[in-house]
């Protein structure tokens, strides 16, 4: 298995910052959702035509992977406006040209927009824009990866989804935390439910508070059944890559990533050692 974490959880840190941190404490992976003040990955000032080649031989240099290109995209709404459909499938070309460049193997796409399931989700609408931005993502060798988020958390229906579209070109990226954290599933049964179709991971840890909010943890400082992940990933033969999720971006009050991000990669190793 290998460890990455995604730039959502250094919002200000630099490129080089990033990539010499990661090559610092050991990662082999970078996972890009956004950098700086840049959160659309196809507008990063380090990807675009000029600059490209450079920061690639700096990526190569250092032995850092990219895995994953994680978008915004949300299609929970398609079908409903025309034009933001088009919007939506043009983003999601974008996003595969540029994993492509990268060497990056996934670009992740939202099914809901909420990390806690709210309201109503058409899978008849989901499908419709995954069949479409699955037709604009060919030829690029690029997955598109639907994530356990929001009503597709509930990790039997997402399975179920992504039967029902059936293209080889269609993964899921588990984030371990959603389908526990609020539809109280077992990890043994998320994993039975959608192991198969599971290329890439988030993870992060949290506890409920008695209000009803999710405080996110470090790792191991939360009551997450990590141990419990890592075994059945063992178990399993998974070697793909755990990315840690911090969302430092959308939670300012977390905890800095050079103490995140050190903490996680050392217990980790531990852990799969």
């Amino acid at each position: 298995m290998k460890l990455a974490f995604s730039t959502l959880g250094c919002p200000n840190w630099t490129f080089n910052e990033i990539f010499a941190t990661a090559k610092d404490l050991g990662f082999d992976g970078v996972e890009i959702r956004g950098i700086g003040k840049e959160i659309f990955a196809p507008d990063i000032a380090e990807f675009s035509d000029s600059r490209i080649d450079a920061a690639l031989a700096k990526i190569k240099r250092l032995g850092i992977e990219i895995p994953c290109v994680t978008s915004g995209i949300c299609v929970k709404d398609y079908g409903l406006d025309a034009a933001a459909d088009r919007k939506a499938v043009e983003d999601a070309e974008k996003y595969a040209a540029l994993a492509a460049k990268l060497g990056a193997h996934y670009v992740r796409i939202l099914g809901d927009s909420d990390v806690m399931p709210r309201g109503e989700v058409s899978d008849e609408r989901v499908a419709a824009a995954l069949k479409d931005m699955l037709a604009a993502a060919a030829g690029t060798g690029v997955k598109l990866l639907i994530e356990t988020n929001g009503a597709y958390a509930d990790s039997a229906r997402l399975a179920a989804l992504v039967e029902k579209i059936a293209d080889p070109g269609l993964g899921v990226l588990w984030d371990v935390h959603h389908p526990y954290r609020f539809f109280r599933e077992e990890i043994g049964k998320t994993w039975e439910n959608i192991g198969k179709y599971a290329e890439y991971l988030h993870v992060k840890d949290s506890v409920m508070l008695p209000s009803g909010v999710v405080r996110y943890k470090m790792m191991g400082t939360g009551d997450l059944p990590l141990q419990e992940l890592i075994r059945l990933l063992k178990e399993n033969g998974y070697g793909g890559f755990i990315s840690l999720e911090w969302v430092k971006r959308w939670c300012q009050e977390l905890e800095a990533p050079g103490i995140v991000f050190v903490h996680y990669i050392n217990y980790m190793k531990k852990a799969l050692a």
